[in-house]
């Protein structure tokens, strides 16, 4: 049947690559395939489409967690960077001290606290895993990430090595606070996205994030 000659197969078409598409995999882990994403009611534009999925959970804590930096800080420095390891591990441990650490370089440093981030384990032709990392920041302490990069990289240097990608960061102020950081949910999607993830042990993650709390008076 038609209705102004388009099929309402056509129309569900339409529809689904505007709502994308959520199923359930072995893994028990719902995938998501279309380049939005209803998070809390509010449609996200990700980096997803009908080939390239991403896994919703992943996503929507990264959201939960900026969006808990946003309300604590009001400014908030969101910096990307990527780290590789020279030999494989199975678990996580490295990356996780290596993050830990630096938190608290950057709370002793700069005289700030509630840094909130996000890490991806993901591995795919080489032979050691790598991970996409994500800081937020206090924007009022860090305005740009240069210097904090290049301690990062620095620091990492014994472990492997540190890529810093084009246009890495993000700063969110209530001046561009609704497209600033659609732009920087989108471009921290790509944590989420389900290539690349699951080569470990058993007992490690995929994924990990801070676990900062909103604050109420």
């Amino acid at each position: 049947m038609l209705v102004d000659g388009i099929s309402y197969y056509l129309i569900d078409l339409i529809e689904q690559s505007y709502r994308g598409i959520t199923m359930l995999t072995k893994s028990r882990m719902k995938e998501h395939y279309g380049c939005f994403l209803p998070v809390n009611n509010e449609p996200l534009k990700i980096l997803s489409d009908e080939k390239y999925g991403v896994y919703p959970y992943m996503i929507e804590k990264i959201v939960e967690q900026l969006d808990i930096c946003i309300a604590i800080h009001k400014r908030v420095l969101v910096v990307r960077f990527d780290l590789s390891l020279d030999e494989y591990s199975g678990d996580n441990h490295i990356i996780s001290t290596f993050i830990n650490r630096q938190k608290q370089r950057i709370q002793r440093t700069y005289k700030t606290k509630d840094i909130g981030h996000a890490w991806a384990r993901e591995q795919e032709t080489s032979k050691a895993q790598h991970y996409h990392v994500a800081f937020f920041i206090d924007g009022d302490v860090i305005q740009s990430p240069t210097k904090l990069l290049r301690q990062i990289k620095a620091k990492w240097f014994k472990h492997g090595r540190c890529w810093i990608p084009e246009n890495c960061f993000y700063y969110i102020d209530k001046h561009n606070l609704k497209d600033e950081r659609a732009l920087a949910i989108e471009r921290l999607s790509y944590l989420a996205k389900t290539r690349g993830k699951g080569y470990k042990s058993k007992q490690a993650k995929n994924f990990s994030v801070s676990r900062l709390k909103y604050k109420f008076s």
